[in-house]
């Protein structure tokens, strides 16, 4: 089975395996977005179950589908706004704390500095607002340029090519900011 093929039975007549082989076939993809947006596991995996649900129920209702995932993705995309419009900006701070302390200690340096890094790009992108959060782990982390950033995000490409600028800025800025601010363990005490 391809795409076309699944989204047709989708379309023509709810076949929920044409709506597997789909799901199979984004379900990674849909997770990476919404964890880069969210910024939690168990969020993200909540915002793409019930982005997929909605979805399938959508589907018979389409006159033509052509492509997918830019289709779903406005959905997922939805979803994860309604979700940050119920978290306050701290409890995301929050998460991307715990995210951090859950992990196992480190056995080597170089481990340790990759976490505490990693850690602090996590902080970094969890102050941003969603449109920059959005953009930015839609072109880095999984590497689409300018036309898809556009058809998925459904702005012109000169916005996208603008609000990528501003975002890089924005993420440079607080990451940079976060990095500057000692952390408990850091004070000198002596």
């Amino acid at each position: 089975m391809n795409e076309k093929r699944a989204i047709q039975l989708c379309v023509e007549h709810r076949d929920p395996i044409g709506f597997e082989f789909l799901v199979e076939k984004y379900r990674r993809e849909a997770h990476m977005h919404a964890y880069a947006l969210l910024g939690n596991a168990d969020d993200a995996a909540e915002a793409c179950q019930e982005s997929f649900a909605s979805a399938f129920s959508s589907m018979s209702r389409l006159g033509e589908l052509t492509a997918f995932y830019p289709w779903f993705y406005r959905i997922l995309r939805n979803r994860c706004l309604n979700v940050l419009s119920r978290a306050r900006t701290a409890a995301i701070h929050a998460r991307l704390e715990r995210l951090g302390d859950a992990e196992t200690s480190v056995s080597t340096e170089a481990e340790a500095i990759r976490k505490e890094e990693s850690e602090q790009v996590w902080a970094a992108l969890g102050t941003l607002k969603f449109e920059y959060r959005e953009i930015l782990a839609l072109k880095f982390m999984r590497g689409y340029d300018y036309q898809t950033l556009s058809t998925l995000i459904g702005i012109p490409r000169g916005t996208v090519m603008s609000r990528l600028y501003h975002a890089r800025r924005a993420f440079r800025d607080a990451y940079l900011n976060q990095s500057a601010t000692p952390t408990t363990g850091d004070r000198n005490h002596g």
